[in-house]
């Protein structure tokens, strides 16, 4: 069978920095792969698929057995229009969507008037069934327990119709570990893997990373949510990690996305094995140096905490990016600007801000679904949900001057002036980002 998976992407998102590659449309096309199945993966960032102004899809599309779609909520209205377009143009073709923003049984139900089937959860062990339309409606697939029974993802399946500039900040993803303990009021990772923690072993890592230096790849994105949540679980991988740095040749970065509770757990001694591993980047989920929002958002963490840890990456010489986020019924103008102030004084090299936004699934939209404002004929405008604008009532001031403080607060962390010191000293990728985020920031926040 003839099998198209793609990736929606929103029209405006606070996604799209760096430009990865989707890597779970890939896992399961690698599966149906050895199963006989030609498939190809679409990233609608390097594919140009659907033209949803004139209502028209690529060719090739028209052409599939089976359509599956990966859907998020900021795109949650454009993969609606698209299921339409492909009933309207071939109504025999097989479909189906998943995806975080499926976790909410009201819009689950809202895809299955569009799709054949809709997963829930983790898709890997029913996506034979679904293709083979064994699978009908609402389904919620089971976690795969053992993740080593997983295939290493052929990126080969990857579509590359459409050059970005992103593609000069390309990373490739790989996957160590699945599920989370921790509870965010934001956040969806532990309602789609479980709060239990599965690991790949350390030898199939390593097998994948041997693999993509062999294919040429020179930067590595760990996309685990929470890569330290467990430091003693790490030191296997890192050690094996370290053994093959030393044998020569290796990855010219490497970045993880991390937690302050796990760091400041792990210490002087294991932040200092993610260095020699090869990790030079470490995306940390600071969200706030609120405690008083810290708690509403139920993180583990305090603004002290936030501080050490921040300190211990600064001291073994990792690069920063950390993750704030304007909570909308307790920021105002001056909590968000010390955000930004406070950022710059722990010598982070890169900032991102969100908004906190209700997403289905989570704590938090369970809370504010019936108080929505970004609404479109009583229903919500999923494409407003840029994490970017506020879709819930601000408590301090407009929606409108709050987006704009979020806009002004990131403008002024990064500059064209910050960005040609970092070119001048040679360093041009970091300077680049850097000019790159300031231009996009502007664009962004509409």
């Amino acid at each position: 069978m003839k099998i198209s998976l793609i990736t929606v992407r929103p029209r405006h998102s606070a996604y799209g920095l760096f430009s990865i590659v989707p890597l779970g449309p890939v896992y399961l096309g690698t599966i149906l792969k050895e199963k006989g199945h030609q498939v190809v993966v679409y990233d609608e960032a390097r594919s140009h698929i659907f033209d949803e102004k004139k209502g028209e899809l690529h060719p090739d599309l028209l052409n599939s057995d089976f359509i599956g779609l990966s859907v998020i909520s900021p795109a949650a209205g454009r993969a609606l229009r698209l299921l339409e377009a492909v009933t309207a143009h071939n109504p025999g073709i097989r479909t189906a969507a998943g995806g975080p923003h499926i976790l909410g049984m009201e819009q689950a139900e809202e895809f299955s008037r569009y799709a054949d089937v809709v997963v829930q959860k983790e898709a890997e062990n029913i996506i034979a069934e679904m293709v083979n339309g064994n699978l009908n409606g609402i389904v919620e697939g089971p976690q795969v327990k053992d993740l080593d029974q997983l295939p290493v993802p052929d990126l080969n399946l990857v579509d590359h119709s459409r050059k970005s500039i992103l593609d000069f900040f390309k990373l490739t993803p790989v996957s160590t570990s699945r599920g989370c303990p921790r509870n965010c009021e934001f956040c969806s990772v532990s309602n789609i893997h479980g709060k239990r923690v599965r690991r790949r072993s350390p030898e199939l890592v390593m097998q994948e990373l041997r693999q993509r230096l062999q294919e040429g790849y020179k930067r590595i994105f760990f996309v685990d949510d929470n890569f330290s949540v467990q430091p003693s679980k790490r030191m296997s991988l890192l050690e094996a990690m370290i053994d093959e740095r030393e044998k020569g040749r290796w990855f010219e970065s490497m970045i993880i996305q991390d937690e302050v509770p796990a760091l400041l757990r792990g210490g002087d001694t294991y932040v200092d094995m993610l260095r020699r591993a090869g990790i030079k980047t470490v995306m940390l989920g600071v969200e706030s140096f609120d405690d008083e929002k810290l708690k509403a958002m139920h993180k583990t963490h305090s603004k002290t905490d936030s501080e050490k840890a921040l300190r211990l990456l600064r001291k073994h010489g990792l690069i920063i990016y950390a993750f704030g986020m304007a909570k909308p019924e307790i920021d105002d103008k001056k909590s968000i600007r010390n955000q930004f102030r406070k950022l710059k004084e722990e010598g982070v090299t890169y900032a991102d801000m969100t908004i906190e936004t209700p997403i289905p699934g989570t704590e938090y939209w369970e809370k504010y679904k019936d108080r929505l404002t970004a609404l479109r004929n009583g229903s919500p405008d999923w494409d407003q949900w840029t994490f970017l604008a506020p879709v819930i009532p601000t408590k301090h001031m407009s929606q409108e001057a709050f987006q704009k403080e979020v806009k002004r607060s990131m403008q002024r962390f990064y500059s064209p002036l910050r960005a040609l010191k970092e070119i001048l000293k040679g360093k041009l990728r970091k300077g680049l980002t850097i000019l790159y985020v300031w231009i996009t920031t502007g664009r962004m926040y509409r």
